[in-house]
């Protein structure tokens, strides 16, 4: 049996930007930043200290509900979780008339890995420091706008 599948957490590299088609379909591409973890004899075999892990860099491409809903709820930075398969892109580079290929994960599932509150608070972290302390929030956190998370505890960091 063939069997191609990819599953992967990490952080969003670029904003949603969709792209949608004559005939109704949207497609997002997006870029995956994944680091690379090791096993503790395994960063002792290759003298790697803590923070000094890789990062690989996979494309996404999105499509349907899917696209629609991480162009929606998905930014810059955003942790996130995905299933689907590797797929080789082949073309003919017109410049150099070169055959390229490039490796690409189509996209089965998405899963938004912080909550609201993390995702904002990291928006507000990108933007630079606040000077305002104030709370201008009623104690009800949820107001519906976006999806809910159980919440990681901080695993995926």
């Amino acid at each position: 049996p063939k069997l191609n599948s990819v599953t992967l957490i990490g952080r969003v590299g670029n904003d949603p930007d969709p792209r949608y088609f004559d005939d109704g379909k949207v497609v997002l591409n997006l870029s995956l930043a994944v680091k690379r973890k090791y096993h503790p004899l395994e960063r002792k075999a290759r003298n790697i200290q803590s923070g000094e892990e890789e990062t690989d860099w996979f494309p996404l491409e999105i499509w349907g509900r899917d696209a629609e809903y991480a162009s929606k709820y998905v930014d810059k930075g955003c942790r996130i979780g995905v299933t689907g398969s590797m797929n080789i892109d082949s073309w003919t580079d017109k410049a150099t008339g070169e055959n390229r290929e490039r490796a690409k994960i189509i996209v089965r599932h998405l899963d938004i890995l912080e909550s609201k509150a993390e995702g904002d608070l990291r928006r507000q972290n990108r933007r630079g420091p606040s000077f305002y302390m104030g709370n201008d929030d009623d104690d009800d956190d949820d107001d519906g706008s976006g999806p809910g998370s159980a919440g990681s505890g901080g695993f995926f960091d």
